[in-house]
């Protein structure tokens, strides 16, 4: 298993907070088989103590993901226009480029796309923290105006995680989701979601392999720019 997960670490912090977990829990093995019990109790609590005071920070380099609230993404991914968003209320990139000053009165944001990439997420999420830097960097690469990125923190916005069938359980392997938006429409997703067939019931097979779909997608920017064909995109006109 940890070599899987070395091999499909998406970015060199992802690969190094794998190999970091993965030598503490060898290292809590070796404490209990060599000195007993409460040594790796006392090992464990001092590594639950660090983690809480000094946890893994979140990507703060360049980026051009929208962070949503539950009334822009309404108004500006599913186009429901019932009420107005202010660009405001649309928070933009952690880290953004630095303007001249004689610019910044005249550019206003554009955030209005035919396309959306959105990024269901949640803070206590390590793979959602790994994989921020992977969006980031497709952000910038694909900063066009017919296609935007954003992400929505399920955590604050739980009704928009039921809506779309994205479990917060920390077992279910749904976090991070990205969904490919088109005109307001759900078009592509992942990982993507396997439902049984009416009137057939969910077998241990079944769900089994819908495990494994979700453990397994590889979440490098290839795999993000294949599924949701960025290229092909990329390739259309604005309208």
């Amino acid at each position: 298993m940890s070599v899987w997960k070395c091999f499909v670490a998406a970015t060199a912090e992802e690969l190094c907070s794998v190999v970091i977990l993965y030598t503490k829990f060898f290292s809590f093995c070796s404490i209990y088989w060599r000195f007993g019990f409460w040594s790796s109790a006392l090992f464990a609590a001092g590594w639950i103590v660090l983690s809480s005071v000094f946890p893994q920070p979140w990507y703060r380099g360049p980026t051009k993901i929208f962070e949503l609230n539950e009334a822009a993404f309404r108004d500006k991914v599913q186009l429901k226009k019932s009420t107005t968003v202010p660009v405001e209320d649309v928070k933009g990139p952690r880290i953004t480029e630095v303007e001249d000053e004689n610019e910044k009165d005249t550019k206003k944001p554009e955030i209005d796309s035919k396309y959306w990439i959105v990024m269901l997420y949640a803070n206590w999420s390590v793979t959602c923290l790994n994989f921020e830097p992977v969006l980031a960097k497709l952000s910038i690469e694909y900063d066009l105006p017919q296609l935007k990125f954003g992400q929505i923190d399920i955590d604050v916005y739980p009704n928009l995680a039921e809506e779309f069938g994205v479990s917060k359980d920390p077992a279910s392997f749904d976090l991070p989701t990205l969904i490919l938006f088109q005109q307001g429409k759900e078009i592509r997703r992942l990982p993507e979601l396997t439902m049984p067939k009416e009137g057939t019931k969910l077998t241990k097979a079944s769900a089994a392999k819908d495990t494994i779909t979700r453990l397994g997608w590889n979440k490098k920017s290839s795999t993000v720019v294949t599924a949701f064909q960025l290229e092909k995109i990329a390739s259309e006109k604005a309208n």
